[in-house]
């Protein structure tokens, strides 16, 4: 009996000791650590690419409309597998963005008159006159990528859209976005101060945060939004360090689809150093000036930079009603926005290609002659209709009188900067006709080097001549001389050829030499050289 109970006792023991041992030991199943997840941008190649990366992912944020590309969360063994899918283009990181910084400080008064008058960048712009015209941008759609717009009395706000994600209001909570806004569009009223553009249609697309950060999710999204309802405009008052290739395609695909992107250099005051996406070619990069006219310190520059616009000290609307200074390249780009604003509505059938092109004719050149890498083709600046029409005049009375295709050229570019007129379609039929007569010229001299030389080329570039003629009588008559010159050039092709394979079948004598040559002498026309050829084919035996 007492053995059966220390052997029960010592049974126990046992047990006991298992268990506090289990206890100790690391239970691995529970403890194993799971998988990390990453935000990534997953670009894809085709529907195939975009399943899977759809299937591999965590979740979802964005499927881009515009781009061949979802944002997502996944772990990282996805990752590493969709990077050696061969459907996946490629997948790169969601990285921060943030402002191009300015500096900003408060200003009382709000006074339209008072607040204009210190106002130097609507002076240097010459906003005055353009208002005097009627030239305000009346219609034009400007998306304001940045922190959104605050309501204020001094803006009109005509929609929008979030994409942070605390909220899915569009207000501004930080300042800056409704500052850029108002050097953009602030209404012509009796009240603060005025835009560049007045009469521009403002969207507050918020992809910034009351911190002024953002990422490359909702960054992508703002400008894929802006593709989607047919923006005129984005203004990029943001930046990165480095080059990202999805960033570079959603810019160029808004650009390829018609829009005009527009963004700020960057505050590092460094040389050959610019931000992106001012640094792609499809966007307008700016730089800042001062109320000198002088290079602002903490612009960026570099050769990108295409204009520069008033950066320092620009007053404009703040939260709450209020006008603040701020200085920086953020400054600068909505200027540049501004301005492109005016010149859709002056000239509405224009591409956004060749609108940019025509806002180097609204600069004053500043630094270097032509464009340079600090002021790019100069500092913007409206130019009243008269005084392009009175250049258009003089250029077109020079061509006239010289008849030269280089100021046909130069009054030709003159007209394009006219808006639709009786003036332009005046000048343009004079321009033509300076041009008909200079075409009516080449094409005589033309026809006659191809009649003396008999050559290919010289056939060629009169040809090229003649077509550039209205129909008359005198194209029909040089287009006949040039068709006798091609039927003896034609011709004296034959005869060298007859003339070749008559010597080829002398000395190859061959069935099939003698009558490539046969046929080759048949094509020539009754005379001395194919009597002289016919004989020589005559005395050769096969």
């Amino acid at each position: 009996m007492q053995g059966a109970l220390a052997l029960k006792k010592k049974v126990l023991v046992v047990i006991a000791f298992l268990l506090a041992l289990t206890t100790a030991l690391p239970f691995h199943t529970q403890a194993a650590t799971p998988p990390k997840e990453t935000e990534v941008i997953i670009v894809y190649k085709n529907q195939k690419g975009k399943q899977t990366a759809l299937e591999e992912s965590e979740k979802v944020k964005a499927q881009y409309i515009h781009l061949p590309a979802v944002a997502v969360t996944a772990n990282e063994k996805a990752v590493s597998s969709l990077k050696k899918d061969p459907n996946i283009a490629y997948v790169t990181k969601n990285v921060k963005v943030k402002l191009a910084s300015s500096t900003m400080t408060k200003h009382t008064t709000t006074l339209q008159d008072e607040l204009i008058q210190k106002s130097y960048n609507l002076q240097r712009l010459n906003v005055k006159q353009a208002l005097k015209d009627g030239v305000t941008g009346k219609n034009i759609k400007v998306a304001v990528l940045d922190t959104g717009i605050f309501p204020h009395e001094d803006l009109k706000i005509a929609g929008g859209k979030s994409f942070v994600n605390y909220t899915s209001s569009y207000k501004d909570d930080e300042g800056h976005g409704t500052h850029v806004a108002g050097t953009i569009g602030a209404l012509n009223n009796d009240y603060g101060t005025v835009g560049v553009a007045s009469g521009v249609k403002l969207y507050a697309v918020k992809v910034l945060d009351k911190k002024g950060e953002g990422d490359l999710f909702s960054l992508l999204r703002g400008i894929d939004w802006a593709i989607t309802n047919k923006m005129d405009i984005i203004n990029l008052s943001l930046g990165f360090e480095d080059n990202i290739p999805i960033l570079h395609s959603a810019v160029d695909k808004a650009y390829k689809k018609g829009l005009l992107v527009v963004a700020a250099s960057g505050n590092d005051g460094k040389k050959n150093h610019i931000s992106y996406p001012a640094a792609y070619s499809s966007v307008i990069a700016v730089s800042a000036t001062n109320e000198k006219d002088k290079l602002a310190s903490i612009s960026n520059t570099g050769k990108a930079i295409e204009f520069s616009a008033p950066g320092e000290n620009v007053i404009s609307t703040y939260l709450k009603n209020e006008y603040w200074y701020a200085t920086g390249t953020s400054q600068a780009a909505p200027h540049i926005t501004g301005m492109l604003a005016l010149l859709k509505q002056l000239h509405p059938k224009k591409t956004n290609v060749q609108i940019r092109t025509l806002l180097r004719s609204y600069t004053m050149d500043l630094g270097a002659k032509g464009k340079d890498s600090q002021f790019g083709y100069g500092r913007v600046q409206y130019i009243p209709q008269s005084t392009f029409l009175k250049a258009a005049n003089s250029a077109v009375k020079k061509a006239e009188t010289s008849k030269k295709q280089a100021d046909v050229d130069q009054a030709k570019t003159k007209i394009s900067r006219l808006t639709a007129s009786k003036q332009k379609t005046t000048l343009t039929e004079r321009i033509k006709k300076v041009q008909t007569i200079i075409h009516i010229r080449s094409a005589r001299a033309k026809v006659k080097i191809a009649e003396k030389n008999k050559t290919q080329d010289a056939i060629k570039s009169a040809q090229t001549a003649i077509h550039k003629l209205s129909t008359s009588t005198e194209k029909k008559s040089l287009q006949k001389r040039l068709d006798q010159v091609k039927k003896q050039v034609d011709y004296q092709k034959k005869v060298t050829d007859a003339k070749q394979k008559v010597k080829k079948a002398e000395i190859k004598r061959t069935k099939k030499t003698k009558a490539a040559a046969q046929r080759a002498v048949k094509k020539l026309k009754a005379s001395k050289t194919k009597t002289e050829l016919q004989k020589r084919l005559n005395r050769i035996k096969v």
